[in-house]
């Protein structure tokens, strides 16, 4: 009866003890399993899901109409606008549709500076149109034939008075231009490469940019990798040397136009309208830590405040930021384990920064950048050593042991000191000769600096030019041979 009563709490003991080893054992052999979700989850935490999940969103544009954010998007089942504070709404009823219902949308732009304004390229078997909104979507409007046969043509639209907008569609040798909103349509130049993309089905070109603020720099970029500018509003075009293969380009004013270029060797800057570049190598080519960090830049995004700072994402889905130009970058993770195909920021206070991906859109805050009143280095050239200096005190006259000591350096270095020895001599001849040459010495260092940020604004052209306000009326007969080009 002893050994029976104490066996049992001994096998009891014994399960006990038993149940904890594979309690430990199952959860060692699941902490893998459990703890990769979570570490996935504290990466892509910052990023919020917006909307349109499980569609892939090929372009994305966000925008303000009066304060109020505004985001157009595009998937394979149409165009869409989220209005702030309110749900995702389908905005192609009025476009034309394919034989299996999608919207006939080739191409698409959003007017800058017009928030509801929009051009539409539709294709339905070998016609295509270009039609205008005016209200977000709501209503489109017919303008007429556009130019071009081919799939996936670039299109890009400057803003012009009176609905003179400046409209430019990339067909498979040059490009078309319109600069009456799409009611007639000019032949441009041919691109620089033309001759080698003849018999294909695709336009040589994947995306045009250009900005209001000088109308006539344009550039293109091809789907080689390579990149081409106009300055003549696209009449002529020729081959920029970026130095590696561009994947993304992105433009803003500065002093001109100074581009930003995801290559296949980093970022790529050019400041002097893509004259001359600079490639700054990618942190994360060679960073292993991110899972994402593998790739090339797939999407570029700059500050419109503050150019110096860059938003790159790159083929893995890690998104990156630069507060310096590119020399320096610091990981936001990656939105989920989607690819990503476009980056936009919040136009207005600049603090959410949007990725549209193959599983819709995400979101995340950042800290928007302060912009610097002249970020010039004229202040460091200039330092304020003069103006401080002379300080005539009449306490300089009562010394008169120290100007018989100071008068030999005055005579040694008749020309370099000069400025120097009248601040401690306080003789009265001296005086107006110092003065003279501490006043020469100040305005001939300015005009040495200045001239390097103060010329290249000249250059710039008007904000709206003349010739596109009013096309003059030649140019409606050669309307209608164009498109078919």
């Amino acid at each position: 009866m002893n050994m029976l009563a104490l066996s049992a709490p001994i096998k009891r003991e014994t399960a006990w003890r038993l149940g904890v080893q594979v309690l430990a054992a199952t959860l060692l052999f699941m902490a893998p399993l459990l703890l990769f979700p979570n570490a996935r989850a504290m990466q892509s935490e910052a990023w919020q899901p917006l909307g349109l999940r499980g569609q892939t969103v090929s372009s994305l544009v966000a925008t303000s109409r009066g304060g109020q954010r505004l985001i157009y998007a595009e998937t394979a089942t149409g165009l869409w606008r989220l209005d702030q504070g309110q749900d995702w709404q389908q905005i192609d009823a009025g476009l034309p549709r394919t034989l299996l219902g999608s919207p006939a949308v080739v191409a698409w732009r959003n007017v800058p500076g017009r928030p509801q304004q929009l051009y539409a390229l539709t294709e339905t078997g070998a016609d295509r149109q270009l039609y205008r909104t005016d209200d977000g979507g709501a209503s489109w409007q017919r303008i007429g034939p556009a130019p071009g046969q081919t799939a996936q043509p670039a299109l890009l639209v400057l803003p012009g008075l009176g609905g003179q907008d400046l409209v430019i569609v990339a067909t498979s040798r040059r490009a078309q231009r319109s600069s009456d909103g799409g009611a007639s349509w000019t032949p441009g130049g041919e691109w620089p490469e033309a001759e080698l993309q003849s018999g294909r089905n695709v336009e040589p070109v994947r995306a045009l940019l250009g900005d209001s603020s000088a109308p006539d720099r344009l550039f293109a970029q091809a789907q080689d990798g390579s990149l081409w500018a106009s300055e003549s509003g696209g009449l002529s075009w020729r081959t920029l040397s970026p130095g590696a293969a561009v994947n993304t380009l992105a433009i803003a004013p500065y002093f001109g136009i100074r581009l930003w270029a995801g290559t296949r060797s980093g970022l790529g800057i050019s400041t002097d309208n893509g004259n001359s570049w600079n490639i700054w190598p990618v942190p994360a080519a060679s960073d292993r830590s991110w899972p994402g960090a593998r790739g090339q830049i797939v999407a570029l995004r700059t500050d419109p405040r503050v150019p110096e700072t860059i938003y790159i994402a790159l083929s893995g889905g890690t998104v990156y930021r630069s507060e310096d130009g590119g020399a320096s970058w610091l990981s936001l993770a990656a939105p989920g384990v989607s690819r990503i195909t476009a980056l936009a920021l919040d136009p207005d206070a600049r603090n959410v920064l949007f990725a549209a991906t193959d599983d819709g859109i995400w979101m995340r805050n950042v800290t928007p950048p302060q912009p610097t009143p002249t970020p010039t280095p004229i202040p460091t050239v200039l330092p304020p050593t003069e103006t401080p200096t002379p300080a005539p005190s009449p306490t300089r006259t009562a010394t008169a042991t120290p100007t018989a000591t100071l008068t030999p350096t005055l005579t040694a270095t008749p020309s370099p000191t000069a400025t120097l020895a009248p601040t401690a001599t306080g003789t009265a001849t001296r005086r107006p000769t110092a003065l003279p040459t501490r006043t020469a010495t100040a305005t001939a260092v300015a005009p040495t600096w200045t001239p390097p940020s103060v010329a290249p604004p000249p250059e710039l052209p008007p904000p709206q030019p003349g010739p596109r306000e009013t096309p003059p009326a030649t140019v409606v007969p050669t309307a209608t041979p164009v498109p078919n080009r």
